[in-house]
């Protein structure tokens, strides 16, 4: 018989024993702990009998002895090391490591410490899931590449998860070996001493925090607080109270200049941190685009921005250290200044962020030759996309973790961000998921078709190379196609808010290359609309048919743009007629279109409200409301040209008369942004990756660089 056995993450060492030789579970089996530690491994113990019960039906009762050795037709769990060969040099492994040996007569799972127990039931709940009752001889021996391995989930562009949903994404780390996981937060937490900070966001409370932190604890997951210290406070400084932090009159950055910036912070620690038992703290202080413009412009000038930057940094580890917390910071801005590096204490982690996939990272290289403690941080590339950009995140996640072990990091924090609103569902990530936790324990080199086949069968629940797991890939692929994809993003977003008539994506994307996303949007609708999983099954087709919709939005519009510049002459009555009738036709598209919206808007709210609290669902119903209106406008102005069309007259076929009101959709509202900031501090205060950016996308023209 050959035997098949997909995990995820795969274990570093399988080995199958004699051909033939098996165990039989049976009704008489049971589940055997060490008296001496029944206790801490009860919860461990209860999940591997449930996963048995569930694949087999069989109620392997629990139950304690002084040698869990000492007997056979059982499933022994060992703290400590066996005197058996198969686990000889088992405390070598670490203190996640464990062997699982299958024998002809019994199982045995041993670990020198609890998190490494409980990182092999995970392994065999995944075992018994496949295999079933008829368990094949075979040892693996596991333990992972990087002893930290976490997930940061953006919890402030829109999107509070529910309770429950919360409980779920941590069973799901659990279940794949994480063991690190943050919640990213700005204002999505109930501050006791000021509660306007969160007000109309549904936040997290310090009862959810709590119950989180316990629930996580339970799964050897360290449930580590974060909060933003220094910039990305637009919510908070658009509050009047606040408004006299702002440094620079942006709404971005807390200014460095002012005492009574590190009062609030303080006040806010001592409200946020208390709930977490984590003695680690993310302080965030990424993007600080303004530092250095306003309010301490003087102090710039006298330490230069690096030190000024530095210093905030040196408080806020004051700051943490009276609640008993380290600190780990992300390093974008002090990479700006890698000579001052190493002036920070070296109790300071830092998060070594990229998200595009790349040959190489030579942060990671800078880092580790400074001697800093560093984590690398991919990204899940499923952000200001309808559908994650997949090979970008397999990419970024495999050559990033490489290059950071080759580097010494000592972890890796995979981070899936809201961008503009948080409108993709959080299942979408999954793949993602999967992929940093196979890299992060496994290794880099993990082939890509192990992964697949795991990912299919212990995610969706289908078998291996099936056609649900194909479509991830292929519809990945169609949103990042030329013309499409773009770094830290994917067209297919904006094709869904773009205005219809004239915005700028008719002329920039390929007619082709729509034509390809829509037909892998159907394919992949047909592939998840049997996925066994309710949650996922919803989430998967409604993102298919909203990719589709975007897709034949913009062919409609780009279409309809074609024929205004190449309808016949007015003047001639033939061909007039002609030309109303393909006119006809096309409003009549763009109105069927519009017909559309209401029901899009209405299955987004219901698929939001299965996983997450209402909060700011807002920021993402009020686009389908402005593009709704979008269209009413297009639809009007169309009419009145088709007036003059019918009258004989010409029209406007390059809609010079159409006014869009400055209708923005997604990221040209960033773009928008960080232009107004170049106007009120000028092009040359920008740091240098953003003048970058701006200069790529072509709005810097006009802009003072003096």
């Amino acid at each position: 018989m050959t035997v098949r056995l997909p995990l995820l993450p795969p274990p570093r060492q399988l080995e199958f024993g004699p051909a033939g030789e098996i165990w039989m579970l049976d009704w008489d089996s049971a589940l055997v702990l060490p008296a001496n530690a029944a206790d801490r491994l009860h919860f461990a113990a209860r999940q591997l009998q449930a996963a048995v019960q569930q694949a087999t039906g069989l109620p392997l009762p629990l139950r304690a002895a002084a040698d869990p050795l000492d007997g056979t037709n059982c499933i022994a769990l060992v703290l400590g090391m066996p005197p058996l060969p198969p686990f000889a040099g088992l405390p070598e492994l670490g203190p996640e490591g464990y062997v699982l040996h299958i024998r002809s007569d019994r199982a045995i799972l041993a670990a020198v410490s609890e998190v490494g127990l409980s990182a092999g039931v995970q392994t065999f709940r995944q075992v018994v899931h496949v295999l079933g009752r008829q368990l094949p001889a075979l040892t693996i021996r596991d333990w992972p590449v990087l002893p930290h391995r976490g997930i940061m989930l953006d919890v402030s562009r829109g999107k509070v998860p529910t309770r429950e949903t919360l409980f779920r994404l941590v069973d799901l780390l659990s279940s794949l070996k994480y063991n690190h996981f943050q919640l990213y937060i700005e204002h999505t937490f109930w501050f006791a001493h000021h509660p306007e900070i969160s007000a109309g966001s549904d936040p997290l409370t310090p009862d959810d925090i709590l119950a989180l932190d316990h629930y996580c604890r339970e799964r050897h997951v360290e449930f580590v607080p974060n909060l933003q210290s220094f910039g990305h406070q637009r919510r908070l400084l658009s509050l009047p109270q606040y408004a006299h932090l702002d440094e620079v009159g942006w709404r971005w950055s807390l200014t460095p200049a002012r005492e009574e910036t590190y009062q609030l912070l303080d006040e806010l620690y001592a409200d946020f941190l208390p709930n977490f038992t984590s003695s680690w703290f993310n302080v965030d202080c990424d993007e600080t685009w303004d530092l250095g413009t306003g309010q301490s412009k003087p102090l710039a000038r006298e330490l230069g921005k690096g030190r000024l930057y530095l210093r905030h940094i040196l408080r806020l580890r004051d700051l943490a250290a009276r609640y008993g917390r380290r600190i780990m910071i992300w390093a974008d801005i002090l990479l700006h200044y890698p000579e001052l590096v190493a002036e920070l204490p070296e109790d300071i982690l830092l998060l070594d962020w990229h998200y595009e996939a790349q040959e190489q990272y030579p942060t990671a290289a800078l880092l580790g030759s400074l001697g800093r403690a560093f984590w690398v941080c991919p990204g899940t590339s499923s952000w200001n996309t309808l559908f994650p950009r997949i090979a970008n995140a397999i990419g970024n996640i495999r050559t990033f973790v490489r290059d950071g072990i080759a580097a010494g990091a000592s972890g890796m924090l995979l981070t899936d961000w809201g961008d503009y609103g948080h409108y993709q569902a959080l299942s979408l990530s999954l793949y993602p998921y999967a992929v940093g936790a196979a890299v992060a324990w496994s290794g880099p080199d993990v082939p890509q078709e192990t992964l697949d086949a795991a990912f299919a069968v212990h995610l969706f629940r289908r078998p291996p190379g099936d056609a649900s797991v194909q479509a991830i890939h292929a519809l990945g692929r169609a949103v990042t196609a030329p013309t499409l994809g773009l770094p830290n993003r994917s067209n297919s977003a904006l094709a869904l808010f773009d205005e219809p008539l004239a915005g700028r994506l008719i002329d920039a994307v390929d007619p082709t290359a729509l034509a390809q996303l829509h037909a892998a949007a159907l394919a992949a609708l047909e592939a998840w609309s049997s996925l066994p999983e309710p949650q996922y099954r919803l989430d998967y087709t409604f993102a298919a048919r909203l990719v589709a919709f975007a897709a034949e939005k913009l062919r409609a519009s780009q279409e309809l743009r074609r024929l205004l510049r190449q309808l016949p002459d007015p003047a001639d009555p033939t061909a007039r007629a002609d030309g109303l009738t393909r006119l006809d036709s096309a409003v009549a598209r763009l109105a069927a279109q519009r017909g559309r919206l209401a029901s899009l808007s209405a299955e987004f709210e219901a698929g939001w409200l299965r996983h997450a609290r209402r909060s700011e669902i807002h920021q993402t119903l009020d686009r389908f409301a402005a593009l709704d209106r979008r269209y009413q406008a297009a639809l009007d102005w169309l009419s009145a040209q088709r007036a003059r069309y019918a009258a004989g007259e010409p029209i406007d076929a390059e809609c010079n008369s159409y006014a869009t009101g400055g209708y923005r959709a997604l990221w040209e509202e960033g773009f928008a942004n960080i232009l107004e900031l170049a106007r009120l501090v000028g092009v040359e205060e920008l740091p240098p990756d953003i003048r970058h950016s701006l200069e790529h996308a072509g709005l810097l023209g006009g802009l003072s660089t003096t």
